[in-house]
């Protein structure tokens, strides 16, 4: 709270397994600490509160098995960001990010800071590339760069877009196959930072190989951001339609156009205020350092890639002394030796090798499009080499730089999943879906099971649980959250109705114990803060969809039971605007008497989708159609046409088909609203569950939609529950 300082939460769950008792303590602190309390305090708590010690730490960790690892790879030849890499995937999930201390560490939570240096050291790395590339090059440029430059690019994109249009079909599924474009590109793209560290690793960058080799690099990297800022701004116009891709299409070309006739004459202004032999001012850098920041935000502001700006502006830079000579030797050394190892090896912390399975019809597909693309690569590289009478080894040396991958390939595709949706429909097939389900009172326990029993869990589609009980602070000055290990019976409770919700949950993981995991978390915390716990636990977790209880509660006779408009309706309102995933509303309408259990008791459960059109309509069919898996569930899908179709894109048309295609609807024309709600309001006695999109104006209850605010309405006398989901609005 203002004015105090951070306290400890002193509450401890204890856990008993047969032969021990084990405490566990876990806790957030509001503001939290820098400085530490001493380092024996860390010993008994398990924990490192302090964020400077914490960034201390992970340092010193990172640098002390980044040496290690690359002194016992240098002697083969192995480059240093080879090293980092490996360093990174060490210390992640499928390493030693299990062991407890790296796992406490290492955590995501405590990944931010250190994260966001790495990311400045990617940023002032891609700058001092533009500052030290010599664009005269273009100028002096024979034919064999050119045209070895246009073939390393294209000619492999040709052969990968051949193989995912002929073999995507038959091998994905669509959700599968949406990422294919990209990582085709990443495969082509031979970024001129990339060569160059190569060549002045292997030292060969003032011979005449490795000056074709920068000058074939800068003609495919030319080609290649230019194919990459195309592909942002078709990205732009797909979410915020072709007058926003315009606004951000228009916005860097004015900025380009600035950088050309504003920026490059100011770099020669300064050139020309410094005396020769005397160094650039202090001041003079300074400025320029903060101009390549502001140059990245303002990048993003208008659609672009975070580092486009500042290697426009790197670009705008003279090479050479007295200007560029300075920028590089202030800052390359300690950014090559601190930052960008933070950066790589953050980045290799993502990779989680226990998730490849290589009996899996998308690693295979993804290995030969690997396969295919590099090799294309290659003989892209090699044929004009060898038409134009290079030896054969220079020729493949030469294909092999152009051809290998490095630290831009690493900050693009780690951006690519950062960005990437998290959602049900982006799910891959067969993967772990994981949902995070909140629980208020205990009413809410048996609607939130009878919904994940319905989502049809099993061995080859897991779901993975994490069960977030939220309790009102009171009499408290800070908050807690507190995280219950599912495998270890509590003897201490925290509270009754905390037992409640963890009993309950544990019976339904042991009633699925194939295809269920389960984790429980209890947040007590103001109510006007909850909605931030719920979507940090979402993000720490990777959650595809959040489930959260409707504020109205009715009872088995169909009368409402409780309603809590003031804070419940708030709270759920809150998270829809800053959720890093979809969202979904469960409306309980008293309803369990059919099948409280499901998959336990083989009652059969009738689920309606009803399907407008849209991204919340596609996301909600995507998780209807899970539930379909089950023989004991059916499913009706019943797709309402508008006789008005000219506010549909043809891009949702074309998505929309593609979702649906695989499904027997049940197609209604209808030509009003009045239409719809009769429809509607005939169906509300056929089926146990109704699962619609939300976010519609002109209705009581907005975050429902308009289907989902008339399933809920008091006047309707229905014990069918209803399931209103939002598609991932917030990228993350």
């Amino acid at each position: 709270m203002a004015g105090q300082p951070p306290l400890a939460a002193g509450v401890l769950t204890s856990y008993y397994n047969g032969s021990y008792t084990k405490t566990i303590k876990e806790c957030i602190r509001l503001p939290s600490e820098i400085h530490s309390t001493g380092f024996w305090n860390y010993f008994r708590s398990g924990t490192i509160p302090s964020t400077l010690p914490l960034l201390e730490l992970q340092m010193v960790l990172i640098f002390a098995i980044t040496r290690f690892t690359h002194s016992i790879l240098k002697p083969y030849g192995v480059p240093e960001f080879t090293s980092q890499l490996i360093a990174g995937v060490m210390l992640g999930p499928s390493g030693l990010g299990r062991v407890g201390i790296f796992q406490a560490l290492f955590s995501v939570r405590n990944q931010e800071i250190v994260g966001m240096i790495g990311t400045f050291g990617h940023i002032l790395f891609t700058f001092m590339s533009g500052v030290k590339m010599d664009t005269g090059l273009i100028n002096r440029m024979g034919r064999k760069s050119l045209f070895t430059g246009i073939a390393c690019i294209m000619f492999p994109l040709l052969v990968g877009f051949t193989i995912q249009v002929t073999l995507r079909r038959s091998w994905l599924t669509a959700e599968e196959a949406t990422g294919l474009p990209f990582q085709t590109a990443l495969n082509c793209l031979t970024p001129f930072p990339v060569v160059v560290y190569l060549l002045e690793s292997l030292k060969i960058l003032n011979s005449e190989l490795g000056q074709l080799g920068l000058s074939a690099a800068l003609v495919s990297d030319m080609v290649g951001s230019f194919l990459i800022w195309l592909a942002s701004m078709s990205k732009v116009g797909r979410e915020k339609g072709m007058f926003g891709a315009a606004i951000s299409a228009s916005s860097s070309i004015v900025y380009v156009f600035v950088v050309v006739f504003a920026f490059r004459p100011a770099m020669f202004w300064v050139i020309r205020q410094t005396p020769e032999g005397r160094p650039v001012k202090r001041t003079h850098l300074q400025l320029i350092l903060m101009l390549m920041l502001f140059m990245g935000l303002l990048s993003q502001w208008f659609g672009a890639s975070l580092v486009f700006g500042p290697l426009i502006l790197g670009l705008a830079v003279p090479d050479g002394p007295p200007l560029g000579s300075a920028i590089i030797r202030k800052f390359y050394f300690f950014n090559q030796d601190v930052f960008l190892p933070l950066f790589v090896t953050t980045c290799g912390m993502r990779t989680d090798l226990r998730l490849i399975k290589f009996n899996d019809s998308f690693m295979t597909f993804n290995v030969l499009l690997i396969f295919f693309t590099f090799s294309a690569k290659m003989m892209a590289c090699a044929v004009p080499l060898l038409y134009t009478k290079m030896p054969l080894n220079d020729a493949l040396a030469l294909a092999l730089i152009l051809s290998s991958k490095g630290e831009i390939h690493l900050a693009i595709n780690t951006t690519f999943r950062d960005t990437e949706k998290r959602d049900i429909i982006h799910n891959k097939r067969n993967a772990e879906l994981r949902i995070l389900v909140c629980i208020h009172k205990s009413q809410n326990i048996v609607a939130a099971i009878e919904l994940l029993e319905s989502s049809c869990p099993t061995r080859e589609r897991p779901l993975g649980i994490y069960v977030l009980h939220l309790i009102e602070l009171l009499g408290r000055s800070s908050p807690i959250f507190i995280s219950h290990e599912m495998k270890k019976k509590t003897v201490y409770k925290t509270s009754a109705y905390s037992e409640n919700v963890i009993s309950a949950f544990k019976s339904f993981q042991q009633n699925n114990r194939a295809g269920v995991v389960t984790n429980c978390f209890t947040a007590i915390s103001p109510t006007k803060f909850m909605h931030e716990d719920i979507c940090t636990l979402a993000l720490d977790k990777l959650a595809s969809l959040i489930v959260l209880p409707f504020h109205r509660k009715w009872s088995a006779d169909g009368s409402i039971q409780s309603e809590d408009s003031s804070h419940l309706r708030t709270l759920n309102n809150s998270v829809l605007e800053i959720a890093p995933c979809s969202v979904g509303i469960l409306v309980d309408r008293g309803g369990h008497s059919k099948s409280s259990n499901v998959i336990a008791s083989k009652s059969p459960f009738s689920v309606a989708m009803i399907f407008v059109g849209g991204n919340d309509d596609r996301e909600a069919l995507t998780f209807a159609k899970r539930m379909a898996n089950d023989s004991n569930i059916t499913l009706t899908v019943v797709h309402f046409v508008s006789s008005d179709t000219e506010d549909i894109t043809l891009w949702d048309k074309l998505l929309d088909n593609e979702v649906l295609k695989d499904v027997k609807m049940n197609n209604e024309i209808v030509k009003d609203g009045p239409q719809t709600a009769l429809i509607v309001r005939s169906m509300v006695d056929e089926y146990d569950l109704f699962i619609t999109s939300g976010l519609a104006e002109w209705s009581e209850f907005p975050e429902l939609g308009i289907i989902g605010d008339l399933l809920a309405s008091s006047d309707l006398n229905s014990k069918a529950s209803v399931l209103v989901i939002q598609q991932q609005r917030k990228k993350t």
